[in-house]
């Protein structure tokens, strides 16, 4: 079956925040007009594949939505996903299921560290990283990405040194990353293991992403890598991001050490984060199907020309901007440097004056100064509409 990825979805007449200018006023303190194009919060604009819709509607009709649990079938879908996509053999009893990555990363941070410990990240990443990690009480330690002509990279030299501080208890990885768009390679995601594996740092692996990877690169999930990193490390994934199903509240955590897994759905249930989502779990075994995976692989195919698409279209019509394509997420990370300008008068002229509603590139810490995180998982018209936007105030004389 064909998927048509240009269609648009009416979300004005549904409760999604991402339409709403109400919302977006409150989420950015600014008055916001009706007429945005919203291209912030890291949901996709495409219609959820109909086999997901239909499980819902089949549950829907069942008339009831009482307190649930995962089942048998549930697991199967988490494990056997994995299996295919990655040839990894998970097992159910690794899975626990949670209302996101987020809380699963707000999980493991407070059962695994102490106030005033130091949780190390790497900024400039998805802010609520560091939100996080302040609102446990813990403290930021930045493992800054260094920009090379290549893309970004990891500073394994610093990492080690900040891996022996003994006051360093945790490492959250984002993996692909948000919002650079690396893809990181088998050997960088071993020197991370190795380091935190040395000196005893928990890692903490956010793969929300890891279904959206495009040509020439492939992702590995961290506990996939060797056996001996299964003792101390945590991974986080979701069908959100590829399928559209982030309000379904569906995400899981695999941690085959039963220590760390007993530890981690105590705190779970001590935050009050165990109840489960009816059609959540019914989402998640849908998508995790054949027909699921046809349709994410379509919307692939979409995203990645959205994303060639985009990258040209700054390339020659923005001239000192520059939009690399990334290697794998919707998102593009728009390098707009070399225009001389502030951010606050990058925040005025795109997301006030043209009403493109983006993140500003310093919300995800130090290294992001002259960005802004652009959502490229919409229609190709949308997506060129908003371009054409940022181009008029950024370049009118």
């Amino acid at each position: 079956m064909t998927y048509d990825f240009d269609r648009k979805v009416d979300r004005k007449s549904t409760n999604d925040m991402k339409w709403h200018a109400k919302a977006v006023s409150m989420y950015l303190h600014r008055e916001i007009p009706e007429t945005m194009i919203p291209m912030w919060l890291a949901d996709t604009e495409f219609a959820c594949p109909p086999c997901i819709v239909k499980a819902v509607e089949a549950r829907a009709a069942k008339e009831i939505f009482g307190y649930c649990a995962p089942m048998e079938s549930y697991y199967a879908a988490v494990c056997g996903w994995q299996k295919r996509r990655h040839n990894w053999d998970v097992s159910p009893a690794w899975v626990t299921q949670l209302p996101s990555v987020v809380a699963g990363i707000n999980i493991a941070i407070r059962a695994f560290s102490q106030p005033g410990d130091g949780v190390i990240i790497q900024q400039p990443v998805y802010d609520p990283f560091a939100t996080i990690v302040q609102q446990a009480g813990r403290t930021v330690v930045n493992n800054a990405l260094v920009e090379t002509e290549h893309g970004f990279e990891m500073n394994f030299d610093e990492l080690a040194r900040l891996a022996a501080k003994p006051e360093n208890k945790i490492m959250v990885l984002c993996s692909p990353h948000n919002p650079v768009g690396r893809v990181w390679k088998e050997e960088e995601l071993r020197r991370v293991a190795d380091i935190c594996a040395a000196n005893d740092v928990l890692l903490v692996c956010d793969e929300i992403h890891s279904d959206i990877v495009y040509t020439g690169h492939r992702h590995i999930p961290i506990l996939a890598l060797d056996e001996k990193y299964s003792q101390k490390c945590i991974l986080l994934n979701a069908p959100g991001k590829t399928f559209n199903v982030a309000g379904l509240k569906s995400s899981y955590s695999i941690i085959p050490s039963e220590e760390l897994r007993k530890a981690f759905n105590a705190m779970q249930v001590a935050m009050s984060l165990d109840v489960k989502n009816t059609f959540g779990l019914e989402g998640t075994i849908a998508a995790y199907t054949g027909e699921g995976e046809e349709w994410m692989e379509q919307e692939l195919a979409y995203l990645e020309q959205n994303m060639a698409f985009a990258s040209e279209f700054v390339e020659k019509n923005m001239p000192g901007a520059k939009l690399p394509k990334p290697e794998g997420t919707f998102l593009g990370w728009l390098d707009l440097r070399g225009l001389g300008l502030s951010d606050e008068e990058l925040f005025r002229r795109i997301v006030l004056e043209a009403a493109v509603i983006c993140v500003p590139g310093g919300w995800f810490g130090p290294g992001g100064e002259g960005h802004i995180r652009l959502n490229a998982g919409c229609p190709r018209a949308m997506l060129q509409e908003a371009l054409e936007r940022i181009r008029d105030v950024l370049y009118k004389k």
